[in-house]
């Protein structure tokens, strides 16, 4: 029943978060043609760059009083993929400033409806309502480039009505943003570029709903001190089917984006008969950086001392508790085809991982394993090409002939994995030979050292085998094993190792070959 709940929350929001954001934009903003605008201008802008977004909007009439357009019974009407979103506004007031700009009134509050229909899954019907009082807009246009200011002391986003295949689903969601500004700037044709900024002080999300086949129920809260984006971009890019972004690319079409999110709490619970589950967790903020071209993708994500606490009927404990006192996530990928080797990078590190004393008991009892922080960091880094085109269609289609790529180097670096009081290490470079593809089965020949370190890992042994996990026969078989491929180091308790392989195919540790001769 839960499952249920939360596949049919985590849809609509997934749904609503990727496909209403240029829906919000269009409806709170416009863009004027001039840098003396008048009404009729701003009016006909906002249309055509609404266009642009896949967005159509109409007004049933306009008027013009004094300095003031009247568009009357304005409409709104969203196609993308498997989602439908239609409404109406209402009348829409644009007024004529003396320095050359234009104010921009929507009504205070409006309804949208949003249709689901996947053509796998369950159809989703949905009304989401709009609540912006105090909402003042000021659009400018300085050569050619349209900019409007924009600010709101709340905006309130909540969503019922809801159906799931035709079926009544009593799931009620609300968002609720608390002094948010921003500028919002595009460029004048049909390729035109966008950049935009927004802050908001703070966010506020609440749900809760019930099985409509039972008597299950769920509710949550995410509370979030405040929050910044960027992004830059063409506005087909960033408000389109993702079918159509291979092409965009290829094009010389662009796009970034930078988040920073403040400290955030969340907690969701629920019951189902004698079922029943809770969950909080909190983080202290998260930065988050992405940039997207035909040439390559950068993408970077940063937690700060992230917390979880569970609890239920299901978890044999009163409840269980984690925290990560930082996760990151680094990648640089290449995407566009080329004859020279370009950069490409993915470094991942969880660091101070610590764990309840409730769940380590579990399975340490005797707490004869150490509960210091876990850490587990790596960087893979080096220079590669690909000979096919992976954003054409066609040739994705097909399938490549041959090896769709090269790699010409790797560079492994800040390789740290510590738990339990053990600490493992590495670092090495290789350059690989891609005309030589026989030596070693279909792969580029590789040339490089790996060197290895492990410190604590014999005591780590001992500590298993005296909790009983581990047969001391099978713990000497590994150690002397072990000592076949490693060195003892300086330090007490510590192995070394140096792995080196050489282009005719050799592999060796320490000097001795592998399999041994």
């Amino acid at each position: 029943m839960r499952a249920m709940i939360y596949r049919r929350k985590d849809f609509l929001m997934n749904a609503f978060l990727r496909r209403t954001a240029s829906a919000t934009a269009a409806l709170c903003l416009v863009a004027p043609a001039a840098w003396s605008m008048t009404a009729e201008e701003a009016w006909d802008a906002w249309v055509s760059i609404a266009s642009q977004y896949g967005e159509d909007i109409a007004a049933a009439s306009t008027e013009k009083v004094g300095d003031t357009l009247t568009a009357g019974g304005v409409t709104v009407k969203i196609e993308v993929e498997d989602l439908s979103i239609s409404g109406e506004l209402g009348d829409v007031t644009l007024t004529e400033n003396a320095d050359g700009s234009v104010t921009i009134k929507t009504p205070e509050a409006f309804a949208i409806d949003m249709v689901a229909a996947p053509e796998y899954g369950e159809k989703v019907e949905a009304q989401i309502n709009f609540a912006t009082p105090g909402l003042d807009t000021q659009a400018s246009d300085v050569g050619g480039i349209t900019t409007f200011t924009y600010g709101a002391p709340e905006i309130v986003i909540s969503v019922d009505d809801m159906k799931v295949d035709g079926e009544d689903a009593p799931l009620n969601i609300m968002a609720k943003l608390t002094g948010t500004t921003g500028t919002y700037a595009v460029g004048a044709g049909d390729d035109a570029a966008m950049t935009s900024e927004m802050t908001t002080e703070a966010l506020d999300i609440s749900f809760d709903g019930r099985d409509p086949e039972g008597g299950g129920n769920a509710k949550g809260t995410i509370s979030v001190a405040g929050f910044s984006t960027t992004s830059a971009g063409q506005g087909n890019v960033l408000f389109m089917s993702p079918e159509k972004l291979p092409a965009l690319l290829r094009a010389g079409a662009e796009m970034s984006g930078n988040s920073i999110i403040g400290a955030t709490t969340f907690e969701m619970s629920g019951q189902d008969g004698s079922d029943n589950f809770a969950v909080s967790g909190s983080m202290d903020g998260a930065t988050l950086a992405m940039q997207l071209s035909g040439e390559q993708v950068t993408y970077a994500v940063n937690y700060q001392n992230f917390a979880l606490t569970m609890s239920g009927s299901d978890i044999p404990l009163p409840e269980v508790s984690l925290a990560l006192g930082e996760t990151s996530v680094n990648v640089i990928f290449p995407l566009a085809q080329s004859d020279t080797p370009k950069p490409f990078m993915m470094a991942v590190g969880l660091k101070d991982l610590t764990l309840a004393d409730g769940l380590w008991n579990m399975f340490d009892p005797g707490t004869v394993l150490p509960r210091d922080p876990a850490t587990l960091t790596f960087n893979l880094a080096g220079q590669g090409n690909w000979l096919v085109d992976i954003l054409d269609e066609k040739t994705m289609a097909e399938g490549p002939q041959g090896a769709p790529g090269e790699l010409h180097a790797l560079t492994v670096s800040d390789v740290l994995l510590k738990v339990a009081g053990a600490e493992f290490t590495a670092d090495g470079a290789f350059t690989f030979d891609n005309s030589d593809l026989t030596t070693f089965d279909g792969l580029p020949a590789p040339d490089g050292t790996l060197n290895l370190k492990l410190v604590g890992g014999n005591a780590l042994i001992d500590k298993i085998v005296s909790m009983g996990y581990l047969p001391a026969d099978q713990a000497n078989m590994i150690k002397l094993s072990a000592g076949a491929f490693t060195r003892p180091g300086t330090d007490p308790d510590t192995l070394t190792s140096e792995i080196t392989v050489t282009p005719d195919g050799m592999v060796s540790a320490n000097g001795i070959p592998i399999p041994l001769k």
